[in-house]
């Protein structure tokens, strides 16, 4: 099996096991540590996972087995994986101090997917906005239990893992996948296709899509298929263009094609759009 196979394997395979698993939230808090004379917790070690996200202060992990230190900074997400001899405390004054911990525990789950970094850093992108909140909720579904409670919490956990996950992958984008992106951004309106990308690169089309799929989880195609239906978003909400008008400004053959692609992206017609129906109602 060549390289590109073994790409697209594992893209599946990775695809199915994060598609199956959801954990179970044995414990949440979301609090300010005003009062508390010694903010340190260990030596311990813990039986399941620690997700631990610092909204204000400076925290110091410790490793003891391994004697790896990190400092965790404002907006960061902190991983204790189980079994770690560690400790886990705060750097600087309790009364600005406010940070919130998950514990999920994944016994008896089938496909639980790699952990992820040891810290992620939201502070500066869009969906560390998400991540607080997404905190902020388990606090609330842990402390306030509805009817459906439980499940949702599971959901929000998983979530917030997904969301360490994607992170962690973001930040290992390879320079080649960059310089395509940009390419493609920059030839947008002639629809370059993966044979393009293969021309300009020096890479077999195989090749191109295989490293699509790995590090964007979608065909160079469906990038740009998705990239033409934001822009027509835009141009139908935003500028009030008809669809034919939008279809002519975004490079489409005819109107017919781009509602094809737009209703694939966006699951309605652009003339929805027009009229004030699907998403640009909300």
């Amino acid at each position: 099996m060549d390289n590109d196979r073994f790409d697209l394997y594992d893209r599946n395979a990775e695809t199915s096991r994060v598609s199956a698993f959801t954990p179970r939230i044995r414990f949440v808090n979301y609090r300010g540590l005003a009062g508390m004379e010694l903010p340190v917790w260990g030596r311990r070690r813990l039986i399941d996972y620690e997700l631990i996200l610092s909204l204000r202060g400076e925290f110091e992990y410790l490793v003891h087995d391994s004697g790896e230190r990190v400092i965790q900074h404002p907006g960061e997400v902190l991983t204790i994986r189980p079994g770690e001899l560690h400790t886990y405390r705060l750097l600087g004054d309790p009364e600005r101090a406010f940070f919130s911990c998950i514990h999920l525990d994944f016994e008896g789950v089938a496909g639980v997917p790699e952990p992820p970094a040891r810290c992620t850093a939201f502070s500066v992108r869009e969906d560390g906005y998400a991540v607080h909140e997404l905190f902020r909720r388990a606090d609330q579904l842990f402390h306030r239990p509805g009817r459906f409670a439980q499940e949702q919490l599971s959901c929000v956990g998983k979530l917030i893992w997904l969301y360490l996950l994607e992170e962690a992958r973001s930040g290992e984008q390879s320079e080649r996948l960059s310089a395509m992106l940009a390419y493609l951004d920059e030839n947008l309106l002639r629809h370059p296709t993966r044979s393009d990308l293969a021309r300009s690169f020096r890479l077999t089309p195989q090749r191109i899509n295989a490293i699509f799929k790995r590090e964007l989880g979608v065909s160079p195609g469906e990038y740009v298929h998705r990239e033409l239906a934001e822009r027509g978003y835009a141009l139908l909400h935003d500028e009030q263009l008809s669809v034919k008008e939008a279809a002519d400004r975004l490079g489409f053959e005819s109107p017919f094609y781009f509602s094809r692609v737009f209703r694939k992206v966006f699951g309605f017609s652009p003339a929805m759009v027009r009229r004030g129906g699907g998403a640009g109602s909300l």
